[in-house]
């Protein structure tokens, strides 16, 4: 799962592929997209949370499916998972880089590229992506510096180094770097380069780091944490007085920080549908997931630490003409709804990930939250828009542009539901085991194949198999704790849910019509 910061300048029509319209110099876009971010982790890091002032935050902002590989496939295309095919993160079960791959043509980074920006890729790209000595670089892109698998560790990665300007690189491996800090060092001299290279021509930059996401093939018993920091932010490491205000965490006594204080935390799972009930999480497995989320805490002061260099190296012109915009591909839970670590369900820790957009400096002033529902499919539109890039193909696109509500403008009919969508993975699939499989309990699955609704003030949800609905009204059950199934509301949001379902396929309705309340 993931998060993403984009950097841009002037606000013009609704995206597309083609033709730059007439403007003043079009602005950078610096994307930040982390790996299974959850919402609770923003309050600890203080540079990306700075990017609301004079900024925009987004408070409802969904993802189509939170996986990492159909997720990133919905912001690359602009389509929901049913219309990009990308299912799963597994070529053997319909998912992957396999199912990506004919996509690769038709991402905003092509568009972009075509429009006459440099383009650049860093980290964490498509699950099942090969990295090898022939490592192939997609269409679109002018940097591609991108890690094999070995990334989830944070340590004992490879990455790939072209520049267009000066060709294809061996592999790098990464010489006991931590990656989020080879990242942020790789961003900004790909800053440094587009004015060498490029001077006056605008660039795109995506930084994709795999933190905070958990090691791959934890084992008991290892000293290795399962979330693995910097070394700087581990508990032996005393943080600078002021820089990490709720403490260091290191010791037995942490009051301040503790997930078993989250909402829906170990709550009783009575009145769930029957994949989610399940015995109390006992005190053994609480403490682990103490330690967990205290870990993923310390893992993201890199990414916090990240952002402030690459915020840094640029000059006061370039901030000026700059958006940046942070989010991640998915969220996570630890404990939530006595789930163990995942993050594939349709509730709120899950699905509603930060999105945060900062303004160029030479633009609006003032600090805007939007309530409008917005999904990543919206950010193909979003960053073709942020260039000024008229696509011919826009209409047959899921999402519509975010940039007229980043500037603070009220858009009329804009859509009232999000589509959620889950394929149930085969863990019998041929290949590597999924890095991103739910840590379940013995005798409880995870999620099967479901497809949800979520509007301003709730979730409705139907899986495969299961008669029943799921329904929360979310105004008053922020956590999603009280079942009601029987509620009067099913009626309208499974009308709204199955125009979505099937929204811009051959015959159905557009996606962005199926998105309104009946």
């Amino acid at each position: 799962m993931a998060l993403a910061v984009v950097l841009a300048l002037t606000m013009t029509s609704q995206a597309g592929a083609g033709t730059v319209t007439a403007q003043p110099k079009r602005p950078n876009i610096i994307f930040f997209l982390v790996d299974d971010m959850s919402a609770d982790l923003l309050p600890y890091m203080d540079t990306v949370s700075a990017l609301a002032k004079d900024g925009t935050t987004f408070s409802d902002y969904y993802v189509s499916n939170s996986l990492c590989c159909p997720s990133r496939a919905s912001m690359f295309t602009g389509q929901f998972p049913h219309n990009t095919g990308v299912a799963t993160n597994k070529g053997s079960d319909g998912g992957g880089y396999q199912a990506f791959q004919p996509h690769e043509g038709r991402t905003y980074a092509v568009s972009l590229d075509r429009a006459g920006y440099r383009t650049g890729y860093l980290g964490k790209y498509i699950n099942e992506y090969p990295v090898g000595t022939d490592y192939q670089v997609p269409v679109g892109w002018d940097e591609w510096h991108v890690a094999a698998g070995g990334g989830y560790s944070e340590f004992k990665y490879q990455l790939t180094r072209y520049i267009k300007e000066e060709g294809t690189k061996p592999l790098d491996p990464g010489g006991g770097t931590y990656l989020v800090d080879e990242l942020g060092r790789r961003a900004a001299d790909f800053i440094g380069r587009s004015r060498q290279y490029a001077p006056g021509q605008p660039f795109f930059l995506q930084v994709s780091p795999f933190a905070p996401h958990a090691r791959v093939g934890v084992k008991p018993g290892e000293k290795e944490p399962r979330f693995p920091p910097a070394r700087r932010d581990r508990p032996k490491n005393q943080w600078p007085a002021g820089e990490f205000p709720h403490g260091d965490c290191g010791g037995t006594d942490c009051t301040t920080i503790d997930v078993a204080k989250l909402p829906a935390f170990n709550e009783d799972t009575a009145d769930k549908p029957s994949w989610v009930r399940r015995a109390p999480i006992g005190p053994a497995l609480v403490k682990e997931l103490r330690k967990d989320f205290r870990d993923r805490i310390r893992m993201v002061q890199s990414v916090d630490d990240m952002v402030e260099r690459v915020m840094g190296t640029l000059t006061e012109e370039e901030r000026r003409n700059t958006y940046v915009v942070f989010t991640s591909d998915n969220g996570f839970h630890l404990g939530q709804h006595r789930l163990l670590r995942g993050k594939s369900t349709a509730y709120d820790h899950d699905v509603r990930v930060p999105l945060l957009v900062k303004r160029p400096a030479a633009g609006r002033h003032g600090d805007l939250v939007s309530d409008a529902i917005a999904q990543n499919v919206d950010l193909f539109a979003t960053f073709l828009d942020m260039a000024g890039i008229e696509h011919p193909a826009r209409d047959k696109r899921d999402g519509r542009s975010l940039l007229p509500l980043i500037e603070g403008h009220k858009v009329p009919d804009w859509r009232d539901a999000a589509l959620i969508e889950h394929v149930k993975p085969d863990p019998a699939a041929p290949g590597a085991p999924d890095p991103d499989a739910d840590d379940v309990q013995a005798g409880n699955p995870g999620p099967p194949t479901y497809a949800a609704v979520r509007t301003a003030g709730e979730l409705y949800v139907e899986y495969q198999g299961d008669p029943k609905p799921e329904y929360y009204n979310t105004v008053s059950d922020p956590g999603q704790e009280s079942n009601d199934p029987g509620n009067a509301r099913t009626a309208e949001l499974k009308s709204v849910l199955e125009r979505l379902a099937g929204c811009g396929r051959p015959g159905a309705v557009d996606c962005w019509s199926a998105a309104r309340l009946d």
